[in-house]
């Protein structure tokens, strides 16, 4: 019995912090209400003033040198299958031609691969802000590759994206 006790408490304890996150997106300016009828939505990471694991992003750039490209297109994908998750006409990626762009200004991504940024919605062509998120977080799984762990992360952020879009 004492066992499955601590197996629970695990779990619940998982469960909290995996929910931490989500739970922390705000949006300041603006809504994402005109995004529920678009069927594209162009993503742009911006990792411009972005610390990973304590030092700038352009470290981990050189480091993952021609695997960075695509690392960054898989969490963009996956971001955009959390995102769909939850509003399924949406299709999130790299359209620089649609109407509206959401750009992820990372801040931090620390040694768990959790990110934490905000984010801003705006007009493509006249770069207009239609919204702008406080606290845009995500929490990444336990085990596997940088790019593995930061996907989780993004996945779990474009789940909780959509909800404020619904």
């Amino acid at each position: 019995m004492h066992i499955i006790m601590k197996k629970i408490s695990v779990v619940v304890v998982m469960l909290i912090i995996n929910l931490i996150p989500c739970i922390a997106q705000k949006i300041t300016k603006g809504s994402l209400s005109v995004l529920k009828n678009e069927k594209q939505l162009n993503f742009v990471c911006n990792f411009n003033n972005c610390i990973i694991d304590k030092k700038p992003a352009v470290y981990k750039i050189q480091e993952e040198g021609e695997n960075w490209e695509k690392g960054v297109s898989e969490i963009t994908l996956r971001f955009g299958e959390g995102l769909s998750k939850k509003v399924h006409t949406l299709i999130v990626g790299q359209f620089p031609e649609v109407k509206y762009t959401l750009v992820y200004n990372i801040d931090n991504i620390d040694d768990d691969e959790d990110c934490k940024g905000n984010m801003v919605l705006k007009d493509t062509q006249t770069g207009e802000i239609i919204a702008e998120i406080e606290k845009a977080n995500g929490s990444a799984g336990m085990f596997g590759s940088f790019f593995n762990l930061l996907g989780d992360a993004f996945e779990n952020l474009g789940k909780s994206i959509g909800k404020l879009i619904k």
